[in-house]
């Protein structure tokens, strides 16, 4: 019996014949940790890491205890499952030499010390031409300022600051080209700061805002000519339960070119805004009835408006025309809800697109439905979209109250240009009732012979 021939294969490490810049690309698909550990690899891997032009250090998601990272001295390597992300940041940053760095992210939890020199990471980023900066911080230590030189970055584009981060934006500083701003739940030296943080972006589009209780100011003010697209919002609500304004504080907007304007607030600060010729989508969430009447009434150019509303607000709503409006989101919340949108649907006649999504009433207050009752009152007559423009309706948490189906069969029974039609039932029913009302739904006569009822 002959023996068995073995092959030798020559295997050869063609990986890492590759050029530089395409093993960049491909450390950019893992995380920096296992960038950094391709260092160990051999003497052709082990200054690619440096290269990145995107660092991403985030506290909860690469630390991995499983595995040490030698980066620099072994002495610094003692304890580290017992040390913060920060540490792995600061010892690889020291060493990172890619001519621009395009992007850096960083986010620290309560491990990072208070002694540690956040400022000096963001401030190494600025001098190579970082276009992306998102810093978020959660120290145990109080609000910490950023380097000046941050706020002169003539490269930045975008940029994120949240929690632990004290706003203070030097006098004469400019961000010329800043697109994108989003503020979490971070504190500002004073309202002059802020005003000088936004004047100074003179091309900013995006501005994200998510306020604190204790962020110092009183009024916040959003002067901004090149602003589009504004995303507030502020969940801080007074000790009591009335509906009065308190006048001692106040939210300021004066943005002209503003398209798109996302509210949630539950503050009750008086507001006082400027006219939006340009605004076209609104989302509002709000609790006084005279906020929502200054949000709503500042343009007639809205086509699509989403709403989470009272009974006054819903109420309110319906003696206002939206000319233009194709697209309509409604969140009932806890109001009576289904005759007043039959009056607002009279008030949109181009109205395209309809939904209504009822989360928040069966997952939070189903046991309590009979608290909340439903009216349904027949139309005297059919609102215009129905007739001619509506083409899509979606129902989410469809609950099969009889004011519910009242309303359901009516809008099929009317619409003529509908052609989907999509029910999502409330997930608490058994299977067997679910059963039942899919069989009772698909019964609804229906005007438009080619549309599409669905369910989910």
């Amino acid at each position: 019996m002959s023996e068995a021939k073995i092959e030798e294969i020559d295997c050869k490490d063609m990986i890492s014949a590759l050029p530089e810049e395409l093993l960049v690309t491909i450390l950019l698909h893992i995380s920096i940790k296992d960038a950094v550990a391709t260092m160990i690899l051999s003497k052709r891997w082990r200054y690619i890491w440096m290269m990145l032009p995107i660092l991403d250090y985030n506290e909860t998601n690469d630390v991995d205890h499983d595995h040490d990272v030698v980066v620099g001295d072994d002495d610094d390597n003692d304890d580290l499952e017992s040390k913060s992300i920060w540490w792995f940041l600061d010892k690889s940053l020291k060493l990172h030499k890619a001519p621009v760095l395009e992007r850096l992210l960083i986010s620290l939890g309560r491990q990072c010390p208070s002694d540690a020199s956040v400022g000096n990471w963001v401030a190494k980023a600025v001098d190579r031409g970082v276009i992306v900066v998102k810093f978020k911080l959660r120290w145990s230590a109080g609000p910490t300022r950023l380097p000046k030189s941050l706020y002169t970055c003539e490269t930045l584009r975008e940029l994120t600051l949240s929690n632990k981060v004290l706003v203070d934006f030097p006098s004469f500083s400019c961000l010329p080209s800043l697109e994108l701003l989003e503020l979490y739940n971070v504190v500002y030296k004073d309202e002059a700061s802020l005003a000088r943080f936004l004047s100074s972006c003179h091309v900013l589009r995006y501005l994200a805002v998510r306020r604190k209780k204790s962020d110092n100011l009183t009024n916040f003010i959003v002067k901004v000519s090149s602003l589009w697209n504004l995303w507030y919002i502020n969940t801080i609500r007074l000790q009591d339960d009335n509906n009065v304004v308190d006048s001692s504080s106040c939210l300021v907007i004066d943005t002209p070119a503003l398209m798109k304007f996302d509210v949630t607030d539950y503050s009750r600060d008086s507001w006082s805004i400027g006219n939006m010729p340009c605004l076209e989508e609104v989302y509002i969430s709000v609790d006084s009835l005279s906020t929502f009447d200054k949000i709503i009434s500042v343009s007639s150019a809205i086509f699509s408006l989403e709403l989470t509303f009272s009974n006054e607000m819903l109420v309110r709503c319906s003696t206002l025309r939206f000319s233009r409006l194709i697209r309509l989101y409604v969140d009932p919340n806890t109001s009576d809800w289904v005759n007043p949108l039959l009056l607002l649907l009279k008030n949109t006649p181009k109205l395209e697109e309809l939904f209504v999504n009822n989360e928040y009433i069966y997952e939070l207050i189903y046991e309590l439905m009979e608290d909340f009752p439903l009216s349904w009152n027949q139309p005297s007559s059919i609102p215009g979209c129905l007739s001619s423009h509506l083409k899509i309706f979606e129902w989410k948490y469809y609950g099969h109250r009889e004011e519910e189906e009242e309303l359901l069969n009516y809008i099929l029974a009317n619409s003529k240009c509908l052609k989907t039609t999509t029910i999502y039932l409330r997930p608490m029913l058994d299977p067997e009732e679910q059963d039942f009302i899919i069989e009772k739904l698909k019964d609804i006569p229906r005007v438009s012979t080619s549309s599409q009822l669905l369910f989910n």
